[in-house]
Parts: C-alpha cells; structure tokens; sequence
C-alpha cells in the first residue's frame, strides 16, 4: 500500500473509533470532543507511523548508499585470460560511480572490513586474506546505509549467509562482478606423513579443485629436492566446488645414517602464470634411516621373542625388529626375516633410533654400549636373565627365587589392570624362575604366590622418572603361557599390551610441534608445546637465513602463535628445556600460495531486494516504520486522560 492510501486508510479509522466511542460509550458531557479529538489523534499517528517520513532525514530523501570493494589478493588477479587486473577495474568502476555524483561510504572487506576514502583506492592494493562479506553488510547498515553495491570478483566465502543478513534486514544489495570465470585447476590441499623410513613407500594425497571449464584430465607430478620426477598421476575434472584426490607415491631411500629433511614438490602439469603459484605446493618429510618402532634385543635367549615379537609389532607404530644374540658381537634377525645375520653397528643403530626398546637379558653381562642406550631412550622394557642394577630404571635384581611360581591375582590398581582383570588364572603353567628386587617403583603388576599359597611377589614394576618410563618384568617362562593358548594367550597379550601401551604413552609426543606443517601465504604459525617445557625460544628465519621473527616464553603455554608468513622458503627452529633435558627442534617451511587463489565457484549473485521495492536499483531507499509517531501517540492519549479526569470522565 503507498503512503497516499495508507494515510487516509489510518485517518477513517481513527475518526470512526473516536466518533463512535465518545458518541456511543462515554457520557455526553461538556469537553468530550476535545478528548475524542486527542483519541482520534493518537491511533492515527500510531497506524499511519509506517509512511511517516523520519525525522533524521527530509522526506522522499534516499538512504546513503555504501559501496563494499573486495580486497582479497583474488583481487590482483587477471578478471579475463589476459585481460586487466580485477582490481583495476574494481577501482574503475568505482571511480565511475563517484564522477557520476554519487557521494557513497566506501568500506574495504576481507576477513574484516573499515571504511575508506576515495584516495585509499589508489593508494592500496588487494592484499587482504578471505573474502566475507557478511561484517561489511552489518557494518554499513549500522552507519546507516540501506542500500548496498558490493564490488567483487564474485568468489565469496560467505554468500548464502550474507544473503540471509541483507534479507533481514531489509537491506537493498546488488553485486558487481568485475572478472568471468577462467577454466583453470589448482591444488586445494595436500595431505603427506611428516616422517618416512628409507625403504618405505611415500604417499601423498592431494585434493585437486577447478575454476571454470577445465578439459581433463588433470595430470599430477611428485617431484624430489633435485627436480626429477619421482612419480605421476591422472585425474578426472572434478564438479564446480568438489575436489578430486590423487595419490602420488613413491619409495624413500636415505643416504646418510642420520635423520634428515626431504622436500618434495607436487604440481599440475601445463598450467600457465599467473595461474601456476596455485598449482604447486611443497612438502617436507622427515626421512630417517632404518624404521623407528619398537627394537627387541635379546643377549640371552629363549622363546620369548617368539611369541613376544608378533604383540610388539601390532601394538607399536612403527613395526618391530628383533635381534637375537650370539655372542661376540654376533647377531642375527628374528621375526619374519630370521637367520639373517647383522653388524653389532647396525643393532647399535636401531637400538639408538627405537621408539620402545626391548632388552632380553642378564644386566651385569649386557654391553656397554646397549647399557648406555637403555639409560638414554625415552621407553625401555626390560626382561631380566640375571640379577643386578637394571639399566634405566631404578630397579636393581637381587636373587632368584626358588620353587614354583604360579600367577594368581591382578595385584593392585595400575596401568595394566584394565587388560588383566578379566583373565582366568587357574590352569597357568608355572614361571620358570621369579626374581625379587629392590629399588623405587611406581607400579606392580600381577602377584605370583609359591606353590598358590604364601606370600605375594609382583611379576613386574613399573616406574619413571619424567619424559622416561620404564618396566621390569621380574619372571622368567611367561612364554608357557602364550603357547598354552586360550586363557594362557590372553592373559599373555593383555600383560604385554598393558605394559606397552603405557610406555609409549608419553614418548610418542614431541616438546613442540607445528600445528599445520604446509601453511599458505597469510597464515599466522603456531606450535604446540608438551606440558613442562621451560625457557622455550622460537626462531623464524628466511631463505638466507636472515632472522624474520622470534620470542622467548619462560613458561609457555599448551600453544604459541607465531608471525603470519609471505610465501617462499623459510624455517624455524626451538631450543628448550624439560624437567629432564634440553631440546633442540628444527623444521624447514615452504609457505605456499595464498588460499585465496584457489578458485571458488563463484554462485548466483548477492542480490537482494527490500519488500515491496523488487526491481528497483539501489538507492532507491525503503520506508522503514518511524518511531517518533508512537512517542507522539503515547503523548496524546496521556493529554487525553487528564482531559478526562477534568471533565469527569473516569
């Protein structure tokens, strides 16, 4: 309804309420009209308030309009295969409006949004991360502007819930697209394990989306640190807004005896510049030499290994080696690959490099060298054959007990009850040989009477000092049981799965990490930090190695965010300390492209119309209801009770 019939519309009512309630209802006294002049009055004002014109502005006047320019870095891109940046023309058609005489509010969106003036648009370019909308809608709105220009290249994170914002708020919005889509791929994501043993296999996946029309399919290369292609990879195109995965794989040969970093480069083939920068990405992987998992030495052997081995190998990430002792330096493979025989060195090496290391043996006779290692790796079970200091641990074997042992109860609440306490006892066959210890522990787990009657002795303790943990399994002959099988086999898994498990529970995180190891251009650093870490310094440095940020935490937090980071090369590097030792963590970065050159489907555009204004260009304005009509109205009908308070009316 427009203002013209809406107005008399309210002002019939209002006469016919009045006349009719002061003619019919209320005593015919003197004054009443006056009283039902100030009624009439009153519901006029309150029913015709939606066309009174407000008072902040003259009648018929528009509302400001606001103009929102997108300044992603989307925006520096060609608006055409080899047309102009689509920020010139942004700035153009802006320019264009301004000469036109339109005097706009001008607000700059990206992630956040402000306000501008004209000279900023020559002076700035698009070097904003994300393309929201949505806060520039509110914001204009709130500084008073009903009606809405937004400028774009059309690739909007958050169309479908700005449009809704606009809808209710009835706000008048009209998009300006100022680039066509162009058929091009690029990689949206790539996901790669952070460290690989040489002789494994390399797999990275990576998520491939389109912008446009693309002709497939898409091919795929995995290239090394020197530049040769190491594997390819075809792709069909995928749906607008979808992505499609390749898997790119290939086998890890390490040359040195040390861990290193390896960089490998993914890429898809015969996509020109400007377009390229989207289409690569670089990944480092931590390659190291021989596989890290759990490593089982064993100087004094039984069929322990053989049943143990199998447990140790599903239960520890990473796999499981064992080595079977000679004799002079002697030993040989176990598992799979036994009768293979190996270098004193390499077992070194393995033992060095273990996530959990196994020791089989008596401790006075263990090599220096295998002693050193038991003191310094972070998870160590031992299985004792002899008595004296176990190495490692706090724990040290003072005899051997006589007569038959038989396991008959979980023993105290610890680690490892939650994997025994179900096992039937009756039926084990006894332990060839208990040994009894001294020294601090923090664990027992299962109790062993003589003969099933007198006095308790543990089979194992459990204890650690910090980042360390570590285990003493005090009987000899549990293998009897596993080759008992049935309750035997599980009591078996359960004890060395308990015990396993709560070893590697804490050895497995590092002091600090990186929590996304393949950051884009914008992208703020961050770290997670392992509890207890103290006197922590974080450095970033640059391709040259020149210093680009950094700061020192004396009691850093469970995260620490970092600089954002420019694409290109870089790396940073921690040194710290635990409760147990000093760290030192180093990592080189590859920042890739900004995420805003990955293509998005554009969708149908933000176009909004006020109700009852369809069709109509913004500027246009919308009546909104006013609300001095109501404060008006409020104040006539308290004229109209004192009136009648004072011609004796109640």
């Amino acid at each position: 309804m427009g203002a013209g019939p809406g107005l008399a519309v309210a002002s019939v009512v209002a006469t016919v309420v009045a006349v009719w309630w002061y003619g019919r209802r209320e005593e015919k006294v003197r004054g009443r009209g006056v009283a039902a002049l100030l009624r009439g009055s009153a519901l006029f004002l309150a029913l015709s308030s939606p066309w009174m014109p407000p008072l902040r502005r003259p009648a018929g006047t528009a509302p400001p309009v606001a103009i929102l320019i997108d300044g992603s870095t989307s925006m520096d891109l060609p608006s055409a295969s080899g047309g102009p940046p689509r920020w010139r023309l942004a700035v153009d058609t802006v320019s264009a409006m301004i000469a036109y005489g339109r005097s706009p509010d001008l607000w700059l969106f990206g992630i956040s949004t402000e306000r501008i003036g004209i000279d900023r648009l020559s002076e700035d370019g698009p070097s904003r991360e994300g393309s929201r909308v949505l806060p520039g809608i509110e914001r204009a709105h709130a500084a008073g502007s009903d009606s809405i220009l937004i400028v774009t290249d059309g690739e909007l994170e958050d169309r479908e819930s700005a449009r809704r914002l606009a809808e209710n708020l009835g706000v008048v919005v009209r998009e300006i697209r100022v680039a066509r889509a162009v058929g091009r791929p690029a990689i949206a994501r790539v996901i790669s394990p952070r460290g690989v043993a040489a002789g494994d296999t390399l797999e990275v996946r990576v998520e491939v989306v389109v912008g446009g029309r693309v002709n497939g399919p898409i091919r795929l290369t995995l290239s090394g640190d020197t530049g040769e292609p190491l594997d390819t990879a075809h792709v069909d195109v995928p749906s607008a807004g979808r992505t499609t995965v390749a898997r790119l794989r290939t086998v890890l040969s390490v040359e040195s005896d040390t861990a290193e970093w390896r960089a490998f480069d993914i890429g898809i083939d015969d996509v020109p510049q400007p377009w390229r920068e989207a289409a690569k990405r670089r990944v480092w992987v931590h390659a190291t030499p021989q596989p890290t998992g759990a490593v089982m030495i064993s100087t004094d052997p039984d069929w322990e290994p053989r049943y143990l081995f199998p447990l140790l190998e599903r239960a520890t990430p990473g796999g499981a080696r064992s080595y079977l002792g000679l004799g002079d330096g002697q030993y040989i493979h176990a598992g799979p690959s036994a009768g293979g025989a190996v270098s004193e060195t390499s077992v070194r090496r393995a033992a060095e490099t273990a996530t959990l290391l196994v020791v089989q043996g008596d401790p006075r006779h263990l090599p220096p060298w295998l002693q050193a290692t038991c003191r310094s790796r972070p998870a160590v079970l031992f299985l004792a054959r002899g008595t004296g200091p176990v190495p490692g641990s706090a724990i040290e074997i003072r005899e051997a007990l006589g007569g038959e042992w038989y396991v008959t109860d979980p023993g105290p609440a610890s680690p490892v009850s939650p994997y025994v306490m179900s096992s039937v006892f009756d039926g084990l066959p006894p332990l060839s040989r208990l040994y009894v210890s001294s020294g601090r522990s923090d664990w027992a787990v299962l109790q062993a009477r003589r003969d099933r009657r007198g006095g308790q002795r543990p089979l194992a303790v459990m204890g650690g000092d910090g980042s360390r943990r570590w285990a003493v399994l005090q009987g000899e002959g549990t293998w009897r049981w596993a080759a008992r099988g049935g309750s035997g086999l599980s009591l078996y898994r359960g004890l060395f799965a308990g015990i396993t498990g709560w070893l590697l529970e804490r050895t497995l995180p590092q002091p600090i990490q990186l929590e996304e190891p393949a950051p884009r251009e914008g992208d703020r650093l961050r770290w997670r930090v392992a509890p207890d870490v103290r006197d922590l310094v974080i450095a970033v440095t640059g391709e040259d190695g020149a210093l680009q940020w950094s700061d020192s935490l004396d009691t850093p937090g469970v995260r620490v965010d970092g600089p954002r980071v420019s694409t290109g090369p870089s790396s940073f590097s921690a040194i710290g300390r635990t409760p147990e030792k000093s760290f030192s963590v180093y990592r080189p970065l590859y920042v890739g492209a900004s995420r805003e050159l990955v293509p998005h489907v554009p969708g149908p555009p933000l176009d909004v119309d006020a109700p009852g204004l369809t069709g109509e260009r913004p500027g246009a304005g919308r009546a909104r209801p006013s609300v001095w009509p109501f404060i008006a109205a409020a104040a006539l009908l308290c004229a109209e009770w004192l009136w009648r308070r004072r011609s004796g009316l109640r």
